[in-house]
């Protein structure tokens, strides 16, 4: 214990030494950082309030629905907290220079994965610390909660779900390292990807929101009870179920109700927790030397020497772009961690677009305008949310991985403009490419007259998504950080990333009232609601371009300072 309280206090006291510097730039930096924080936080606290105020008392669903609806909104971040300690622990635990560094001094092994899972949880968390307690407040000041209920949400269910949720990825982590040695890492992936495909394909079978809506409803107007007997016996054994029933307890003012579900979420972040710990004592140093003998990047780069992306093949390019274009592809699939991680979103993305096929939506015509509305919403934004999380992590670090021999190329004969136009266009496109996939698949079993609107729609949310993290990528480019996944959880990601939230925010404001005119049963001249919709497609292009010309007038200066 004596270790790990010096290691953390001198990390700390290196981390307010590192930004307690005073100058223009990091005034700057702070101040507009300061202000977003502060923006996002009251505009998510009223938008919460407003969003329960339109849910239970317009559109009447219930308390009961609206905190399954939570729970299934809890278990997505459960998913995305969980797989995402597991590509960042990677870096974090097995490949930082700080923990070579400190396997050579008197430390246990135990002390070293302590305050290095710690590090890794708090750097990464903060920014869904903050939206979770802004979105509790708006939540608390809807019910008229006391204050007990702040420091019981936050303490006693948020971060114990956290902590379960990256421990379970720690844990899977070692265990993916700890068996590779024995039976090769392709089969143990392999293995794994097949669990989280089977686990998440019997979770969306089990949790069909549209039946569980279609089952209350059937109780209508006396939706306000609990209704559990509908839940389907496995959720109850998930933590994302025993928070939104804890709060669904202590929003009806029961709250002695809670007290199991609170009980079984600080018992299980325990136990769990205690199973890093104990696992870490067995296996971490084992696991870090079977690590360095993973030969990623020998295998991908001889497969590519024999590939036309090799420097020594030619194509039709200019000599310049064809450099850039190959140098892009080689420094990506360099790092293990990226192209792991790309997987691992893709497979969660077609693991969506599956489960959207298996929902049956032929209940949706026997529901309401707004609730028609608002499912549309929720899947249209869970796909630009999805793009969203592929630009943060990927677009954003791209100016900051070239690292501090960027001066060479900066120093090159080459204009800076095609510099941004290379690296920008690579990841647009695949990013566009995806992001029509998702479009398309989740517009089949809704009005093929929306498909025309939304595709346009995405073209241009594509392009501001990928223009906002790339000149905030380039504004705040760290180039002394080599870890992608850090760079993706700084400063100037968190405060891109709310900025993605408020543009989440604008959209729905812009979209709302033309896609309830359009599911609006009493309309009479579809023609005119469609009219409607395409003067949203004009005011999302308009805005993209805005966005996108400052992004790039702000990566065109950024690519010009100083290194």
């Amino acid at each position: 214990m004596k270790d790990f309280i010096h290691i953390v206090k001198y990390k700390l006291l290196i981390f307010f030494k590192n930004n307690s510097s005073f100058n223009t730039r990091s005034l700057i930096k702070n101040l507009s950082s300061f202000i977003v924080y502060s923006v996002f936080a009251v505009g998510a606290f009223l938008f919460t309030g407003n969003a329960l105020s339109f849910l239970l008392i317009k559109v009447k669903i219930g308390s009961f629905l609206l905190h399954r609806f939570i729970s299934i909104i809890l278990f997505i971040f459960f998913l995305a907290v969980n797989v995402g300690n597991i590509v960042v622990s990677y870096s974090t635990l097995y490949k930082s220079k700080e923990v070579s560094y400190l396997f050579t001094k008197p430390v246990s092994y135990l002390n070293i994965f302590a305050v290095k899972f710690l590090d890794n949880f708090f750097y990464s968390s903060t920014t869904l610390l903050l939206i979770i307690c802004s979105v509790l407040l708006g939540y608390g000041t809807y019910f008229k909660m006391n204050f007990w209920f702040y420091p019981v949400s936050i303490f006693l269910i948020i971060l114990p779900f956290m902590i379960t949720a990256a421990s379970i990825g720690v844990i899977f982590l070692m265990l993916i390292l700890r068996l590779s040695e024995k039976i090769g890492v392709k089969n143990v992936l392999a293995f794994f990807f097949i669990l989280y495909l089977a686990s998440l394909g019997l979770f969306f079978k089990i949790s069909n929101p549209v039946n569980i809506v279609s089952s209350v409803m059937h109780f209508y107007p006396d939706i306000n009870g609990y209704f559990g007997f509908l839940d389907n016996p496995i959720l109850k054994f998930l933590p994302n179920f025993w928070a939104a029933d804890a709060f669904y307890w202590m929003s009806s003012g029961k709250i002695i109700n809670s007290f199991p579900d609170i009980f079984l979420q600080i018992f299980t972040a325990a136990f769990f927790f205690t199973l890093a710990l104990y696992l870490s004592s067995k296996w971490y140093f084992q696991t870090w030397k079977n690590s360095l003998h993973f030969s990623f990047k020998k295998k991908n780069s001889t497969k590519l020497k024999r590939r036309l992306i090799s420097f020594s093949n030619k194509s039709s390019f200019s000599p310049q772009t064809e450099a850039l274009l190959k140098k892009e592809f080689m420094q990506f699939f360099r790092e293990p961690s990226q192209w792991i991680h790309l997987s691992v979103i893709l497979i969660l993305i077609i693991i969506f677009i599956f489960s959207l096929t298996s929902i049956d939506f032929k209940l949706l015509s026997t529901f309401n305008t707004a609730f028609k509305t608002i499912i549309y919403l929720v899947i249209f934004l869970f796909n630009v949310f999805l793009v969203s999380s592929l630009a943060l992590r990927f677009v954003f670090p791209i100016v900051s991985i070239e690292g501090e021999a960027f001066w060479k190329i900066k120093s090159s004969p080459i204009n800076p403009n095609k510099i941004i136009l290379i690296k920008f266009s690579i990841y647009f496109i695949i990013i566009f490419f995806i992001s029509q996939i998702l479009n398309i698949f989740s517009q089949l079993k809704f009005p093929s007259e929306l498909i025309g609107t939304s595709i346009i729609n995405t073209i241009f949310i594509c392009l501001t998504i990928v223009s906002l993290n790339f000149g905030m990528g380039s504004f705040f480019a760290n180039f002394k950080e080599k870890n992608p996944v850090r760079i993706a959880s700084s400063q100037g990601a968190t405060i891109t990333f709310l900025l993605t939230l408020i543009y989440l925010v604008f959209l729905v404001v812009v979209l709302f009232i033309p896609l309830f005119n359009f599911f609006n049963p009493k309309k009479t001249h579809l023609p005119a609601t469609l009219h409607y919709l395409e003067l949203t497609n004009l005011i999302i292009a308009f805005t993209s371009i805005l966005i996108t010309f400052i992004s790039f007038r702000l990566g065109k200066t950024s690519l010009k300072r100083d290194i």
